[in-house]
């Protein structure tokens, strides 16, 4: 079993269709259970930015497709971080960045060191100033 590195590229092809061979021949790829597609944590937030600012598309529609992205059986990544992540990030208002870093803070019982008051919007987290 071979594991291959999948790039932001690929799986925009595959979320918008706007090049359906493309689309399909990823599909394949995501469906080929002889590999195991590793998915970074830094191609989820780039594809998310590439989805809501070149694309338009708004957060839920977002998060409905990374979600579902994640749990695909071929795809190992960091689920349960970018779960909470996306859940962080959907009921709240603040970027993908900041939830995953308030996801992070959670994961490993951390505090968060920032000037940036947006995190103290999630309850779960201390923000502290130095």
């Amino acid at each position: 079993m071979a594991k291959i590195l999948l790039d932001t590229n690929l799986i925009i092809r595959f979320l918008v269709h706007d090049d359906p061979e493309k689309a399909l021949r990823v599909k394949k790829v995501l469906l080929d259970y002889k590999n195991t597609n590793a998915l970074l944590d830094t191609v989820v937030a780039e594809i998310i930015w590439v989805l809501s600012s070149y694309y338009e598309q708004d957060k839920f529609s977002i998060v409905e497709k990374i979600r579902a992205l994640v749990h695909v059986d071929t795809i190992v990544c960091n689920k349960s971080l970018l779960d909470r992540s996306l859940t962080v990030w959907e009921n709240n208002n603040i970027s993908f960045i900041d939830s995953y870093i308030i996801a992070t803070a959670e994961q490993e019982n951390l505090k968060i060191y920032s000037y940036d008051n947006k995190f103290d919007k999630v309850q779960s987290i201390t923000r502290l100033e130095p």
